[in-house]
C-alpha cells in the first residue's frame, strides 16, 4: 500500500518527536508502524530503523537486537551507507552485534565478529579487545577444567587428612600431631596454588591473545 506524502510524514514526524532517550518508546513505535515506516523514502526509513535497532540494545533485549542488526548490516552494505549521523554505522553496528552476543553467551560468535572489527578498524579497538577478552574468560579451555578438578581434588583430601587428624592421629598418636599437621598445611597451599595459577595462566593466555592479534593487525594495515 502507497501511503499519501501527508501520512508518511505525520508518521516520520511522530518517531522524531520521541525523546532519543525514550528506548522503549522508540521501540514500541516502530514496532506499532512498522509497515508504515517501511513506505517512507530511504533515508527516513533508514533512521527509523538504526534508532529502533539501537534502541533494542539499550533496552537489553538481546535476541530481538541481533536479528536486526544482521538487517541493519545488510542494507548498509546494499545501500553504501558509509557514514550515518557524522560516524561510521557498520562497524558500530558490529560492535554492539557482538556485545548481545555476549550477553547471550554466544562467545564462539563475538570473537568472529570482533575479529573482524579489529581488521577493519585496528586503529581504535580497546572497547572490542575489552569485550573480545571477557569472551575468552568466560570460556573455560579443557586444560583449565582439568587443573580445576586437580585444585579441588587436593583440597578435598586436605580436608579428609584433617578430620583424620583431629579424631585419629590426635587423640592416639599425639607424637605425630605436629607432622601431620604440616602435611595438611602443604596440601591445603599446594591446592590453593594449583587453582590460583591455572586461573592466572587462563587470564595471561587471553589477553596475550588478544594484544598480539591487534598488534599484527595494525602491523598488517600500516605495512
Amino acid at each position: 500500500m502507497n501511503y499519501l506524502p501527508a501520512y508518511r510524514l505525520k508518521i516520520y514526524r511522530n518517531f522524531k518527536a520521541i525523546e532519543a532517550v525514550d528506548f522503549h518508546g522508540i521501540v514500541r513505535y516502530y514496532e506499532r508502524y512498522e509497515q508504515d515506516i517501511h513506505q517512507l523514502d530511504f533515508e527516513e526509513y533508514f533512521d527509523c530503523l538504526a534508532s529502533y535497532t539501537q534502541a533494542l540494545y539499550e533496552i537489553g533485549d538481546y535476541r530481538k537486537h541481533l536479528v536486526m542488526c544482521d538487517f541493519l548490516l545488510e542494507t548498509i552494505i546494499i545501500q553504501n551507507v558509509e557514514t550515518w549521523g557524522g560516524e561510521d554505522l557498520y562497524t558500530r553496528t558490529l560492535l554492539a552485534k557482538a556485545t548481545s552476543q555476549y550477553y547471550e553467551q554466544e562467545y564462539q560468535s563475538a570473537e568472529h565478529i570482533l575479529m573482524e572489527f579489529v581488521k577493519i578498524t585496528p586503529e581504535n579497538t580497546l572497547p572490542a579487545q575489552k569485550l573480545w577478552k571477557k569472551c575468552l574468560l568466560c570460556q573455560k579451555p579443557v586444560w583449565l577444567m582439568r587443573i580445576r578438578a586437580l585444585g579441588v581434588g587436593i583440597l578435598l583430601f586436605t580436608a579428609l587428612f584433617i578430620a583424620i587428624e583431629i579424631f585419629v592421629v590426635a587423640p592416639f598418636f599425639s607424637e605425630y600431631h605436629a607432622r601431620v599437621q604440616q602435611a595438611h598445611n602443604v596440601l591445603l597451599v599446594l591446592g590453593l596454588f594449583i587453582l590460583f595459577a591455572g586461573e592466572l595462566r587462563h587470564i595471561w593466555i587471553c589477553h596475550h591473545s588478544v594484544n598480539r592479534f591487534v598488534q599484527h593487525a595494525r602491523q598488517k594495515k600500516s605495512a
